[in-house]
């Protein structure tokens, strides 16, 4: 009986801490130059707005405090078609002076049942409301005469991605290209030498850790997750890879040694 007790208290302070880490907000700092005054990005991804528990507050006060170049948001922000509301409204309070790009992830992709129309309409909504959404499409950056390409892939599972047409849209003349894409998979899709960074997120860094990486074992059938390649930086195919843990969640509000993450890339 007391051990029944035990294990029930256990359980409770588990879910208790679980749900407590979804409120957590951790700032990543990644420098891959060494030169003065980089190109500085926020990174952000999956923000999953149903199941959002960082406070708002905490990312308002990240962009402040950081003053970005660029915005990058990676996907996965509305899981019903009655969150869209709520995403244009995340949209127009992270604005500030900065440039916002995005595309779409899966779980968006689904929730528009991947219709032209559907998908058309909430680009330009969202585009409306100040941000700017690449779809196999790049834009071109500038910043103290150094010059980026800014392309924007669609989503690995969505079936709809397209590099040649991503690349194809680049200005030969820039110094750098900066790709951004859901599904971290996609890496395997684009050429070698034509990206010098790409930003994913997806994975949520496991979102619940369990022992032997069972997390991705059970739940993911991606090649990076097979290689070990979850969150964070690496290099595969001599493109700089970041992968975000994410700020939201999905199925249910809870995260165990997965902080959820906004990361500050110089590049």
């Amino acid at each position: 009986m007391i051990f029944l007790y035990i294990a029930a208290m256990a359980v409770v302070l588990t879910l208790a801490y679980m749900r407590y880490e979804t409120t957590q907000l951790k700032t990543s700092h990644i420098r891959y130059v060494d030169y003065e005054d980089p190109l500085k990005i926020v990174h952000m991804s999956d923000l999953h707005l149903s199941y959002l528990r960082v406070n708002m507050g905490k990312i308002i006060r990240v962009l402040q405090s950081e003053k970005p170049d660029l915005v990058i948001l990676t996907g996965d922000y509305i899981t019903k078609i009655k969150h869209m509301p709520m995403f244009l409204k995340f949209i127009e309070t992270i604005k500030g002076d900065h440039k916002i790009f995005l595309c779409l992830g899966n779980h968006d992709y689904n929730t528009l049942e991947n219709d032209e129309i559907k998908i058309s309409k909430f680009k330009k909504k969202v585009e409306k409301s100040g941000a700017t959404v690449l779809l196999n499409d790049s834009r071109c950056f500038e910043k103290d005469k150094r010059k980026y390409n800014i392309i924007g892939i669609e989503d690995l599972r969505s079936k709809r991605y397209n590099i040649e047409s991503s690349l194809k849209s680049c200005n030969k003349n820039m110094g750098c290209n900066i790709a951004f894409s859901h599904n971290p998979d996609i890496v395997f899709k684009i050429p070698e030498g034509y990206v010098d960074y790409l930003l994913c997120g997806h994975f949520h860094g496991g979102q619940i850790w369990m022992p032997f990486n069972l997390e991705f074992r059970i739940l993911r059938n991606e090649v990076l997750c097979k290689m070990g390649i979850t969150r964070g930086a690496h290099k595969v195919k001599g493109i700089n890879l970041y992968i975000s843990r994410g700020l939201g969640n999905v199925c249910f509000p809870l995260r165990f040694l997965s902080t959820p993450e906004i990361a500050i890339l110089y590049v």
